[in-house]
């Protein structure tokens, strides 16, 4: 009877469920305010035009005890209810608030796709500077019950470039709190500040020298709460932090990057380890790009839909080498179809419907077909299709034309 008592009360919450019970603390909270909930799109969204994006919400609530459920939601509610509302009116006031932080360049586009304009380059949209392919760095407002992110209005209203503002938020972040890594297993450090800036601290690279490594620290940051340390020279510490990267951006909320960084000169680079690790790091990342690319597709659709615009969102898809078992990309062109094309290992061109395509390496589209193809200002890489390959460029498309098996990863 305990047991069955015990599962009764342990099953996953519904999506919606988990909404409307945030709409009503807001909805207290806010007695003023409209607020309108999308449970398709999994979203509230506010008067002002905000939009209260719930996933992470909803994983922190699912992984909470059910007697602190309640309590993630009254949060989670303090947070929204106080964005816009705590923002320092001058530099003075700001400066002790000012901390770094990591953004997940996927989500910057699944927000901006949302709201319905991404016409513009990320860089003219907010204050950030690249960090690596898929993340960017970038300046937080903290306050008891939320972070904002320092907007180019307020570098402007304040007098101070991104430059400033992120060295002066590094320094606070060095002062915050001492250093708090424990070892997870043998050589394997992981953060445990409990403070939501434990991926921002891989800026503060004396903690990884302090650390007892085994040659370079490497890092990854595979969520805001985790930053992951250890040294290069260590096989298996390399494969396990690789394992938990794998665990936390799965399983937990707030995800960033299965990328992994090598600290030397002073700087971090994207770094891939020989052997075991390397493979098994590759597999990652191609898993982690596929999910990127699914959830862009997803909301591409949704705003195509709504604008009643007719274009083909072609899918980034995955499968597995029978004679290596390596994990291969590939996306599909079909002719006389208006296409936004993701990159991807092996393009599939489709003359007609129900015949073999055409297979062509990425670099060789790239090559030959360059001029059909226009970059969408998304992070995470997309391409209007000007029209489909015809004459020298498809015969020579048809000349380099590989196979699944033959083809290299990129």
């Amino acid at each position: 009877m305990l047991s069955f008592i015990r599962r009764l009360f342990d099953r996953k919450p519904g999506t919606e469920q988990v909404a409307r019970l945030l709409l009503q603390e807001l909805q207290r909270l806010l007695p003023d305010e409209k607020l309108v909930l999308d449970p398709e799109q999994f979203l509230i969204r506010r008067a002002d035009g905000g939009t209260v994006y719930l996933h992470n919400l909803y994983t922190d609530y699912c992984q909470a005890r059910p007697a602190e459920r309640r309590e993630q939601i009254a949060r989670f509610a303090l947070g929204v209810a106080g964005i816009g509302s705590d923002r320092p009116a001058d530099f003075d006031e700001a400066r002790p608030r000012l901390l770094p932080i990591l953004r997940r360049l996927a989500g910057v586009d699944l927000a901006r796709i949302s709201h319905g304009d991404f016409s513009k380059k990320l860089e003219d949209t907010m204050a950030w500077s690249p960090f690596s392919p898929t993340l960017g760095a970038a300046v937080a407002i903290d306050s008891d019950h939320a972070i904002a992110q320092v907007s180019n209005d307020d570098l402007e209203r304040w007098g101070i470039g991104f430059e400033q503002a992120f060295e002066i938020a590094v320094d606070n972040l060095r002062h915050k709190a001492a250093p708090a890594f424990g070892q997870l297993t043998p050589g394997l450090y992981v953060s445990n500040y409990g403070d939501y800036y434990d991926a921002g601290r891989i800026f503060l690279h004396e903690l990884a020298w302090q650390l007892p490594l085994d040659g370079d620290p490497v890092a990854m940051a595979p969520n805001r709460t985790c930053l992951l340390v250890c040294g290069a020279d260590d096989a298996e510490a390399l494969e396990n932090m690789i394992a938990t990267a794998r665990r936390v951006l799965r399983e937990q909320s707030r995800p960033l990057s299965a990328e992994m960084f090598r600290l030397r000169d002073r700087t971090w680079s994207l770094w891939t380890p020989p052997g075991q690790a390397g493979v098994q790091l590759t597999a990652l990342l191609r898993e982690e790009k596929a999910v990127d690319y699914n959830d862009q597709r997803e909301v591409l659709e949704k705003a195509h839909e709504a604008a009643g615009v007719d274009v083909f969102v072609a899918k980034h898809s995955l499968l597995q080498r029978d004679s290596d078992g390596a994990v291969i990309s590939y996306a599909v062109l079909p002719k006389g179809v208006d296409t936004w094309l993701p990159e991807a290992d092996l393009v599939f061109l489709c003359e007609v419907a129900g015949e073999t395509p055409t297979i062509v390496a990425w670099p060789h589209f790239a090559e030959h077909a360059g001029h059909l193809l226009e970059r969408l200002p998304l992070a995470v890489p997309r391409w209007k299709v000007l029209g489909y390959p015809e004459g020298d460029c498809l015969r020579r498309l048809q000349e380099l034309a590989t196979t699944v098996e033959a083809v290299q990863r990129q």
